[in-house]
């Protein structure tokens, strides 16, 4: 099988540039260290097994993670109409207690500053807009699919890549809005992206109950994320997802050019990564601009102080409740 090796950095980057990817999956998996080496007999074994199932293209593979609940497509398509009522998008999302919840949570958060709280859903709708809507739905429908207890690798991993999508989502509004493109489908992509991940956990969850070596190498690092990409396309084409969301995932990993949903994805998932290994004490806030380059570091960095505030945020209105 080919292996995709990391990118390596610019000839023009500096010599303190720093690789992401070579700090995020040794800490998503739980290894020490990446290591420049060829692959071990288990990393081939497992990448093998992922290889099967990406390549069988089986839209069974949707199974290996929680069904979305039934009101996410009806209401997503709803969300497409340019003449929907609050009314009508009211009626839907009242089918569905943990959306009603959600929608109630997020409207009354110290986000918004309301002086009185919002006691229902149409009120809240008329607060939160309909593309915020879009969001919400979509980041409330995808959590249970980062669920744990499914297996060794998916509870090590599940609520840490679930932190990764809460500030990807953030960081695929911003760049969705420098990008001109359609914010939220920016945001399904960030989603669906690892979505892809979980399943990938899953496969490998599936061979044994436990690894039997460290999986350190980065040739199994890019291999693994390769192969979490194609998955996740898989899973949407199954789920019946835009094909613009499909495109930008299945070319995410190339240079960017002149495809600007792709780009959004790429500099917004590098940017969350970033955010989120300083949160973890990987990297300090004096090397985030060491690992950046390119055109968009500039904006790469504004994103980064806009999830630091968010990060801020949320922590003032845990402390508040």
């Amino acid at each position: 099988m080919t292996v995709l090796a990391l990118d390596p950095p610019p000839a023009h980057a500096p010599e303190r540039a720093i690789n992401v990817d070579t700090l995020f999956f040794p800490w998503l998996l739980s290894t020490c260290e990446g290591e420049v080496r060829d692959l071990s007999e288990e990393e081939s074994r497992r990448l093998r097994a992922l290889k099967r199932v990406a390549d069988s293209d089986n839209p069974a593979t949707a199974d290996l993670v929680p069904r979305l609940p039934a009101v996410l497509p009806m209401l997503l398509r709803s969300l497409r109409e340019r003449n929907v009522s609050n009314s009508q998008l009211a009626e839907q999302i009242t089918q569905d207690a943990v959306l009603v919840a959600a929608v109630l949570r997020q409207v009354n958060s110290s986000y918004f500053r309301r002086s009185q709280s919002v006691n229902n859903i149409e009120d809240a709708l008329t607060v939160i807009g309909q593309n915020g809507l879009r969001m919400l739905v979509a980041s409330v429908a995808f959590k249970p699919l980062f669920s744990t207890g499914l297996g060794y690798f998916t509870s090590l991993c599940a609520p840490r890549l679930w932190e990764l999508s809460s500030l990807q989502g953030i960081a695929c509004r911003h760049f969705a809005a420098r990008l001109r493109v359609d914010p939220f489908e920016a945001f399904l992509a960030g989603l669906l992206q690892n979505v892809g991940v979980i399943v990938a956990l899953r496969v490998l969850d599936q061979l044994d109950p436990a690894p039997q070596g460290e999986l350190r190498s980065l040739a199994f690092h890019a291999s693994f994320a390769h192969y979490s990409r194609r998955l996740a396309c898989v899973v949407g084409r199954h789920w019946g997802f835009p094909e613009a969301v499909i495109d930008a995932i299945d070319a995410e990993a190339a240079p960017a050019g002149a495809e600007a949903l792709p780009q959004v994805l790429n500099l917004a998932g590098k940017t969350a990564r970033i955010r989120l290994l300083v949160k973890k004490g990987l990297l300090s806030d004096d090397e985030v601009e060491a690992c950046l380059d390119g055109d968009n570091v500039a904006a790469c960095l504004d994103c980064y102080r806009e999830l630091c505030d968010a990060d801020i945020q949320e922590t003032d209105s845990s402390t508040t409740q």
